[in-house]
């Protein structure tokens, strides 16, 4: 093969190769409020969510708010779960209690939900086990190659 066309097919196939890796997504959580309705709260979470991977690819992005040990864990799709973990007690989930996290808990109750999940917002109705004070949300997704977590950001629900 001539050195032209060796170096040409190196070329595409570097490029081709390039295409094909996996990206890990932006997670970010840049501001939460909450709001208190019949003795009930609801945050709204804005941030950035690789919204159109976590639809279109259907990556597993889930959303956790949590008070002290207690967390409601909103996946995009699926059902929500709630319960206790003293993996929070230190007020962040970090990638190696992913999963003890995610095998904590049961299922929510029907009106615990995911909302509304949009580009740069998540709007999710907490459990009634919530009370007014601090709180903290934090988003994350677990992929093949590695799992992806927002940072933890502090909130007060009233």
């Amino acid at each position: 093969m001539r050195p032209h066309r060796f170096l040409a097919v190196a070329l595409v196939l570097a490029a081709a190769t390039a295409w094909a890796s996996a990206t890990s997504p932006t997670l970010i959580v840049s501001a939460a409020r909450a709001l208190r309705a019949e003795s009930r709260h609801a945050v709204t979470i804005e941030g950035t969510f690789d919204f159109a991977n976590a639809v279109q690819v259907g990556y597993p992005l889930q959303l956790v708010v949590f008070q002290g040990t207690r967390f409601v864990r909103y996946p995009a799709t699926g059902t929500p779960r709630t319960g206790e973990t003293a993996l929070l007690a230190d007020g962040r989930l970090d990638a190696a209690e992913l999963p003890a996290f995610l095998a904590a808990g049961a299922p929510a109750p029907a009106d615990v939900r995911l909302v509304t999940l949009t580009e740069t917002s998540a709007l999710v109705a907490l459990p009634a086990s919530f009370t007014a004070g601090t709180a903290t949300a934090q988003v994350f997704t677990v992929l093949p190659e590695e799992p992806v977590l927002s940072n933890p950001l502090a909130l007060v629900l009233p």
